[in-house]
């Protein structure tokens, strides 16, 4: 008897814990009317596949949908000021087991487990399917359902595995009342099987013979890709919310099986050190370098740090740091872009919706390297009562264009108020976005930089600024800065979203060695990211002092101890990093979210978080005065900087994960709520 198309799907749902069949199976041609129907064609085969792959997070898109979220405005990074979008509710506290993405995410998740069980079980039916393809195909399929259980892991920590089970309308109710497996269980399977994956041999490879790169694998979970997820998942095994984090310690099955490790396992440390490493270590990837002219160079010296790290985030086939991109990527641009009111429609047209808090804006480094409360010529000023020009030499703003000192490369110039631009006040720029990093200067769009991408005109966010408030729009940065980064539209070649890059390996690798007391070789690894961005490095002790490879001064830390270290590569990996969707995951996995060391105590360190902000993800959040609250005539052209706390964000320990979705709570009678929901 052949098994229909609904039968399954409803069964499948039923396991899942979804509630319509709706989207279930959108990529199933509408002519077939059962599973033996798609799997006696090879085109309908490869075609289910295809489907399960479109099931990977695309994190990219502010209309996020089944497996994704817009994760850059669910932290500190960023906040989008509309109210249907979905990670207000995280910021803002009001997240219960009910809300609609804890069910969601969920539910699509298990969906593609689903899927991927069904084609496993039904792939080698399949008679025009060459011996080499089901292997191949059966190998991605398997690595899909451990990325899957991978994600599932990250949002709500451990959760019940269905193995190869596929679920049927006729199943006994019993099959689908499944505790959760322990934390350990769940990351034992999903490392087993990648393992298990490279150990077979049949996935393809990223490269060529000659180690090129082979576009027609694009976006395929080949062995180096999985190797890097391999890698991944041993982090996140080793990373304190799920390696003896006491606020776990209780939370039991109804048989009273614990579900998080009671102690803290420096295993786990090395084995993250060692699978971060055999990526390292294959010699298959390569940091970016570029030169002022777009050019791959080998040597730092020839090197543009900006275009550098410029590059280093993109997710295309010329990029030799790229580990697995996702394709089909919203790639979501709109909130990047200045709104540009006003202006003719020559210039792009965007929201400038992404708006950064100070509270991360000021985690970027200086050009040196250093801390901007550590370094001397960090341009300060009253806060409360910017200074003006007529107050003397320390005005607060400057005209002069400001040039990559190693490069020469222009970060700005100022930009004429006539012509095209209606809006005719100052186009200076504040001091202390001079002598900044290069990282920096891709991240941040802020007051009156020029948009040089298209048309160069002063991006303008004070009350009726092209692209700040006019009382009646919400398109807007509500802190007077718009995130940049991902900004790749005039980029012809970008197609993918990024997922894992050698970048990110070389932070793993420092933070397993920092994690097991071997400082200097954890450093080692942060410096490879600093020097390509162009900022000194660490010394690698309190004597290691001089100049470094780009003939910097080397930075020396308060201390060598594990835990600044530690802080040292936080930091480090939360600018590298930022907006690829990693900060949301990492400070949780910390356990640093709450604005408290794991030991209680406030971080005032300003490593972190920026010392003068409490409560970590949570707290009050700064920005510009946007509405150009207390306008003077003497004022009017620093008005703009005055820092003012524009919102109140909740953050509690339980935030670490998702609530486990009410729905399956009610559905499944041996599934426990997650701690403190």
């Amino acid at each position: 008897m052949k098994k229909s198309i609904i039968g399954i799907a409803i069964a499948a749902m039923a396991l899942a814990s979804a509630t319509s069949c709706d989207s279930y199976f959108d990529d199933v041609p509408n002519n077939a009317t059962s599973i033996d129907d798609i799997f006696a064609n090879r085109g309908m085969t490869l075609g289910w596949l295809t489907n399960v792959y479109s099931a990977i997070p695309d994190n990219t898109n502010r209309y996020a949908e089944r497996t994704s979220l817009y994760l850059n405005a669910a932290s500190i990074e960023g906040y989008l000021p509309w109210d249907w979008v979905e990670p207000n509710d995280i910021i803002k506290g009001s997240m219960t087991a009910s809300t609609g993405f804890v069910q969601r995410l969920w539910q699509n998740l298990y969906r593609g487990i689903q899927n991927v069980n069904i084609y496993l079980a039904n792939v080698d039916k399949c008679d025009p399917m060459s011996q080499d393809e089901k292997d191949i195909t059966k190998a991605e399929a398997r690595a899909l359902r451990a990325l899957f259980y991978l994600n599932l892991v990250k949002y709500y920590g451990p959760v019940p595995l269905y193995g190869d089970r596929v679920a049927n309308n006729d199943d006994d109710i019993s099959l689908s009342q499944l505790p959760r497996n322990t934390v350990d269980e769940c990351f034992d399977y999903i490392i087993g099987e990648f393992e298990a994956i490279l150990a077979d041999g049949h996935l393809m490879s990223t490269f060529d013979g000659q180690g090129a790169y082979e576009s027609q694998h694009k976006g395929n979970l080949t062995k180096e890709a999985v190797q890097g997820l391999l890698a991944d998942a041993y982090l996140f095994r080793a990373s304190y919310l799920f390696n003896g984090d006491p606020y776990y310690k209780d939370l039991a099955n109804l048989d009273g099986t614990k579900l998080f490790p009671q102690e803290r396992d420096d295993s786990k440390w090395t084995d993250a050190k060692n699978a971060a490493w055999n990526v390292i270590s294959s010699g298959k990837y390569s940091l970016v370098l570029r030169d002022i002219y777009d050019k791959k160079v080998s040597s730092l010296a020839d090197a543009c740090p900006y275009k550098s790290v410029f590059f280093a985030s993109m997710a295309t086939s010329s990029n030799e740091e790229m580990i697995f991109g996702r394709t089909n990527s919203s790639n979501d641009c709109y909130v990047l872009v200045p709104r540009f009111g006003n202006l003719p429609s020559s210039y792009p047209k965007g929201s400038g919706g992404l708006s950064m808090p100070l509270e991360f804006m000021d985690l970027y480094f200086t050009n040196k390297g250093l801390r901007i409360e550590d370094d001397p010529d960090y341009f300060k000023y009253d806060t409360d009562n910017p200074p003006t020009a007529a107050r003397g030499p320390k005005a607060i703003i400057d005209t002069k264009p400001y040039n990559d000192p190693l490069s020469g490369y222009n970060y700005f110039s100022m930009v004429s108020s006539g012509g095209q631009v209606t809006y005719t006040g100052p186009t200076s720029i504040m001091k202390q976005f001079y002598n900044r990093e290069a990282r920096f200067y891709l991240g941040v769009t802020f007051q009156n930089r020029p948009w040089e991408f298209q048309g160069n005109a002063a991006v303008q966010m004070q009350f009726g600024g092209n692209s700040g408030p006019d009382g009646s729009t919400h398109d807007f940065p509500v802190f007077g800065v718009i995130a940049r980064k991902n900004y790749y539209e005039k980029q012809s070649n970008w197609d993918m979203g990024m997922v894992l890059r050698l970048g990110e390996i070389y932070l793993d690798y420092a933070e397993a060695c920092a994690e097991l007391g071997e400082v200097q070789e954890a450093l080692t690894y942060v410096n490879k990211i600093r020097t390509r961005a162009g900022i000194g490095e660490y010394g690698l002790n309190s004597g290691d002092t001089g100049n470094d490879s780009r003939s910097l001064t080397k930075v020396i830390l308060p201390s060598y101890d594990k835990e600044t270290v530690l802080k040292a590569i936080y930091r480090e990996r939360t600018i590298e990093l930022a907006y690829e969707n990693k900060h949301y995951f990492d400070v949780r996995r910390w356990a640093v979210a709450s604005g408290k060391w794991r030991d209680g105590a406030d971080m005032t360190d300003g490593w972190v978080y920026p010392a003068y902000h409490t409560g970590g993800e949570g707290g009050m959040l700064t920005g510009f005065n946007v509405q150009d609250v207390g306008r003077t005539d003497e004022n009017k052209n620093v008005n703009f900087y005055k820092r003012v706390g524009q919102q109140q964000r909740i953050y509690s320990k339980r935030m670490s994960l998702f609530p486990i979705p009410q729905e399956e709570i009610n559905r499944d009678k041996l599934a426990v709520q997650n701690t403190g929901w």
